[in-house]
């Protein structure tokens, strides 16, 4: 086995997991609801029959989806049964997770250690002893119900925004009794619950706790705290999970300002909390699950066999591809296909305008995605014009469906936009994407033709039934005075970021612009990025525009100048005014354009009418992102009748 650590089994106290690999608890947001995700978790079938060794569904969601208080209650029951059903019926383990959050009062108010503003936002008050000694009643319940109704193990969720974390943090907590002031105390309500379930359950049945090493923010505590608290439990906890951040919090920018720690973005080494988890083995004992931006097989595999840790979590991996635990088993590296960490799966980031996976299609369709597509009675030939993203999905899809499909690309390359991606800190899960693509199209039936321009006359010449234009956009050159003297942004990365000296100046504040400012500014350059909107990276979700900002902050000598627009560029530097007409000159020493690109749409129309069937999809139809790309190729791909 090319992997032994990861798939060696794994004994949690009362239960034996098949390996190393537990599928992370992922909620679906009830409005976002349809059939192929009824049972309680994102894409919960195929993460079942995945191969992993545990897969944790969160209480509240069985509930949510009966309309219940509890998953256990009559009208529930059901539900969950079947949710266990099929968790088990791929050979994982059905782990239930159960928060320890806080509550609301009648009065809307959030149930707190002290009086104020709770982490919300929200008016806070302090909790009474019978409120806690009831919150910790309510618990233990319905961990005994889990165990009676025969789950075999459960997650206690006391990270993030729990009341674990509420309560350790100095700031929240501000009590004087017996639950505030040292950490002994901090930690006090938190402990008192644990007790309390490990004596309800007994001391046979397996218990996991996820807990946040601290909450990165201003009201966090220290990791020293958190291993005190993580030492005082570890003889009734069997398994801790380590992760960091917080799900929800209420400071004075943004509720979701510590989420981009707990689910991190490309702005965060993968791995993410990997030191802490360690310190946790040493200094403790106690077995270890890691989460956080967790990928590469064989990289879990040394953590584990060097004894670093003794489990791993997979959430938006799992995502991207539910099948990574049955080819890492394999040895299949090269077909896992590769979590973007671009969050576009998390509702949050995307407010619900599109909760899709950037590289998944069947990622929440399984009723209308197929596992392994049904070959086509008819075989067409298929010829798809444009190498890049939704060109070549667009040449797997129809393969797939045993289609003759000829790949046309006019570079020497396949890869398209995604080619930027060769280069650059922030770009390494892009261009590992791009590779699998690549694998994927060399493994396949699927001719590929480059340095070749597919002009009408050649399509004609080729007699093909289909034609799938996926010819892409030019980047913009604006017509700004002098701008000659300006260079693309993606040239940069072609020059080498290390071998670019001096003031820079970044016209257009876009995703590629705003990353290669970024990436200058670490370096300890100057940099200039000056956008014409009043927001950088404005078709960038949520989450990756606060974890920009954050890292942007870092940076000393990283300039952003909103509203305003570029109208000279001169061999100093360039001009440029704000919507009130004010003119200010930036010294630099080059100038980058990252104004945006220009869909292909003249000459994809050029190429219609060799055959009745022509699609157009990806950046020439539209300009795309990398999710839009994907979806339209796999649907053009498929739809070949």
């Amino acid at each position: 086995m090319k992997y032994p650590n990861l798939f060696a089994p794994l004994q949690i106290n009362g239960v034996m997991l098949k390996n190393r690999i537990i599928a992370a608890p992922m909620g679906v947001p009830k409005a976002m609801l349809v059939s192929s995700t009824y049972y309680g978790g994102i894409s919960l079938p195929d993460k079942a029959r995945g191969g992993s060794g545990a897969v944790v569904v969160s209480s509240y969601g069985t509930a949510d989806i009966a309309k219940c208080s509890s998953p256990f209650d009559k009208y529930a029951r059901d539900v969950t049964r079947e949710t266990w059903s099929l968790l088990e019926e791929g050979g994982a383990v059905g782990v239930m997770e159960f928060s320890f959050h806080p509550l609301k009062n009648d009065d809307g108010t959030i149930q707190a250690p002290s009086d104020g503003i709770a982490y919300t936002g929200e008016k806070a008050k302090a909790m009474t002893h019978e409120q806690m000694h009831m919150q910790i009643k309510e618990l233990c319940e319905e961990c005994k119900k889990a165990k009676e109704f025969g789950i075999r193990m459960i997650m206690l969720h006391f990270g993030h925004d729990s009341q674990c974390s509420i309560f350790l943090s100095p700031v929240w907590n501000q009590r004087n009794d017996e639950y505030g002031g040292s950490v002994e105390n901090r930690t006090r309500f938190a402990r008192e619950a644990l007790m309390a379930v490990r004596k309800t359950v007994g001391k046979d049945y397996p218990i996991m706790v996820r807990v946040s090493r601290q909450l990165v923010i201003p009201e966090t505590y220290s990791e020293d705290d958190m291993l005190y608290f993580i030492n005082s439990v570890k003889d009734i906890v069997d398994i801790f999970n380590i992760s960091a951040g917080m799900d929800c919090y209420g400071g004075d920018v943004d509720h979701y300002e510590a989420n981009v720690y707990t689910h991190t973005t490309i702005f965060e080494p993968r791995y993410y909390n990997l030191a802490f988890a360690q310190r946790v083995k040493k200094e403790t004992g106690a077995m270890v699950c890691l989460v956080g931006g967790i990928s590469d097989p064989k990289i879990c595999d040394e953590m584990i066999g060097e004894g670093k840790i003794d489990a791993v979590m997979l959430g938006r991996q799992l995502v991207a591809d539910p099948y990574w635990p049955l080819k890492a088993e394999k040895g299949l590296d090269e077909d896992i296909v590769p979590c973007l960490r671009c969050l576009n799966c998390y509702h949050i980031a995307t407010e619900h305008a599109n909760v899709q996976c950037s590289v998944n299609p069947r990622f929440r369709r399984e009723n209308r995605v197929p596992l392994k597509e049904e070959k086509s009675e008819h075989p067409k030939k298929v010829v798809v014009v444009g190498g890049g993203p939704a060109g070549m999905k667009a040449a797997l899809s129809a393969d797939a469906k045993g289609h003759h499909v000829l790949l046309i690309e006019k570079t020497n390359t396949l890869g398209g936009q995604l080619n930027v991606a060769d280069k650059g800190v922030y770009k390494e899960d892009l261009h590992k994407f791009k590779e699998y693509l690549i694998h994927q199209i060399e493994k396949s039936h699927v001719e590929v033709m480059l340095s070749t321009c597919a002009d009408r006359e050649l399509l004609e010449s080729l007699q093909p039934d289909d034609v799938i234009i996926a010819i892409g956009a030019d980047y913009i050159t604006p017509p700004i005075k002098g701008v000659e003297q300006a260079r693309q942004a993606v040239e940069a990365y072609e020059t080498g970021l290390e071998n670019i000296y001096g003031k820079t100046v970044v016209i257009g504040g876009g995703t590629i612009g705003t990353e290669l400012a970024l990436e200058l500014a670490e370096q300890g350059k100057e940099v200039h990025i000056v956008e014409m909107s009043d927001t950088l990276c404005a078709k960038g979700n949520k989450l990756y525009r606060i974890a920009l900002r954050h890292h942007m902050e870092k940076c000393e000598r990283l300039y952003s100048h909103l509203n305003s627009q570029v109208i000279e560029i001169t061999d100093k530097g360039v001009l440029a005014e704000n919507k009130e007409g004010k003119q200010i000159f930036i010294e630099a020493d080059q100038v980058f354009l990252s104004v945006g690109l220009r869909s292909k749409k003249k000459e994809a129309f050029d190429l219609y009418g060799v055959t009745p069937e022509t699609t157009m999809i990806g950046d020439c139809r539209s300009v795309a992102t990398v999710i839009e790309a994907v979806n339209d190729g796999y649907f053009a791909g498929v739809n070949v009748k």
